[in-house]
């Protein structure tokens, strides 16, 4: 039996609905670059990270390390390098994303190149994306498999 980190059998609804959120924010700070409105796009960098972070934080604690429990208590290697797969990779992205928030939510408004915030945002939408795909397709289910 698991000691750590339990099984919460809404945690799934709960992380699709904070992609969903994620989503509609992203876009919101994509159009303000696209606008290059200065102040719509710090205003969305700030509302975007005020939802990613407890996002990760959450992954990180009750999805990725309840996971990583279950499987090594279950002698699982296959499943539990999967899980270590997705947690590494994710660490990754939000340090970049939140790396990116960071520096443009510091930089002079004067200084912003709306063309390359453009260029960056369409990187991190690809990322994202991908990744919210992949999880709600193949990680959460597993999760959901679990209980």
């Amino acid at each position: 039996m698991v000691t750590g980190i339990q099984h919460h059998s809404t945690l799934v609804t709960q992380l699709v609905g904070d992609h969903r959120q994620l989503l509609e924010s992203f876009g919101t700070l994509k159009k303000s670059a696209e606008a290059s409105d200065v102040l719509a796009f710090k205003q969305a960098l700030q509302g975007f990270k005020a939802l990613l972070v407890p996002h990760l934080l959450e992954e990180a604690m009750r999805l990725y390390t309840y996971m990583r429990q279950e499987f090594k208590t279950r002698g699982n290697a296959d499943a539990y390098q999967l899980v270590n797969g997705y947690k590494s990779e994710m660490k990754g992205i939000g340090d970049a994303a939140v790396q990116f928030i960071d520096t443009y939510s510091a930089i002079a408004d004067d200084a912003i190149d709306f063309r390359q915030v453009c260029t960056s945002l369409q990187e991190i939408g690809h990322l994202l994306g991908d990744r919210i795909r992949r999880e709600e397709s193949e990680l959460y289910p597993l999760y959901q498999s679990l209980h």
